[in-house]
């Protein structure tokens, strides 16, 4: 895919995974929907779900580590601070010819413009936590991502 199409699909992503509800007990659920996923895939894939600043569910599988971890933690810093997902932030940024450093003036030892990261978002808008999958192409990422929170939504009748 182009960064054009990867944009688009991002966008769409964003539009359609968007909770009507959520409380902490849907964490476990979300994060086990989200490895199984993962599981789909071949090569390990670290899983982090963060509510309101505050981890509240890992899972880093065998082949997974501390370099998965920083790759989450920037992944999820882009999400954070521009409420997309880094998938989308990517796109832009290719899709304009701009970088994080140069355009942002973000450092990209501490951002990421790769896919992987995801916004969890209310119905209407509003931002209350990140879920990111990180261990291969960022794309790949991105999409064992999407079958996860798909599994979740599936199951709830969201979709």
């Amino acid at each position: 895919m182009n960064a054009q199409e990867l944009l688009k699909l991002a966008l769409e992503h964003e539009q359609k995974y968007q909770f009507p509800s959520f409380c902490r007990d849907d964490v476990w659920e979300l994060g086990c929907d989200l490895v199984e996923s993962c599981k789909q895939y071949d090569g390990p894939l670290a899983v982090e779900i963060d509510i309101a600043g505050g981890m509240v569910f890992r899972y880093y599988p065998s082949g997974t580590g501390a370099f998965h971890e920083m790759w989450l933690e920037r992944k999820r810093k882009t999400v954070q601070l521009l409420e997309k997902s880094s998938l989308r932030v990517s796109a832009e940024l290719k899709t304009s010819g701009q970088t994080l450093e140069k355009d942002m003036l973000l450092d990209p030892m501490k951002y990421a413009d790769c896919g992987g990261g995801f916004p969890l978002r209310m119905k209407g808008g509003c931002i209350f936590g990140f879920v990111g999958v990180s261990g291969l192409t960022d794309t790949v990422d991105h999409d064992a991502l999407i079958g996860g929170l798909n599994r979740f939504f599936k199951r709830h009748g969201y979709l």
